[in-house]
């Protein structure tokens, strides 16, 4: 897991260009993912839902590009954790950031957890651009090392 330097100077959202990126909010409730959409919208990213774990790894598979994924810890059927621990056996290059109320909880275990990463809900603007954007700067530096 990555710790993001807290006092780096503030992330103007009107000046990023994320046109050709994307990020996939997986979450059972369709409101945490208008809320990234919402967020993330003046970026200029694509965002996209997958309402279950099987839908996330379903829209991957079908190869879907997708630059970071927003993964919901507590979900039906397959919760975060299970779903990510697929992903990332199928798809490791792709970070996947939990997103919970759960971060801070005693029940959330981040030892042997397989995420990058973790931000607590209620998403803060600031930090979800800032996340999305240390994640496509990784993405984007590891391309450019297979190029």
């Amino acid at each position: 897991m990555k710790i993001l330097n807290q006092d780096q100077p503030s992330i103007d959202e009107h000046i990023l260009n994320w046109q050709d990126k994307s990020v996939m909010v997986v979450d059972d409730l369709k409101v945490n993912y208008l809320l990234v959409k919402a967020l993330m919208g003046k970026t200029g990213i694509t965002v996209c839902w997958a309402e279950s774990g099987c839908d996330a790894i379903n829209i991957l598979k079908a190869g879907l590009k997708i630059d970071v994924i927003l993964m919901d810890y507590n979900m039906p059927v397959m919760d975060g954790l299970q779903t990510t621990l697929i992903i990332k056996k199928l798809f490791p290059h792709i970070p996947v950031v939990s997103q919970s109320t759960y971060t801070d909880s005693p029940m959330f275990d981040r030892t042997n957890a397989p995420f990058d990463n973790y931000l607590s809900k209620p998403l803060k603007s600031k930090e979800l651009i800032e996340t999305v954007k240390f994640y496509l700067n990784q993405v984007a530096s590891a391309r450019n090392d297979i190029e």
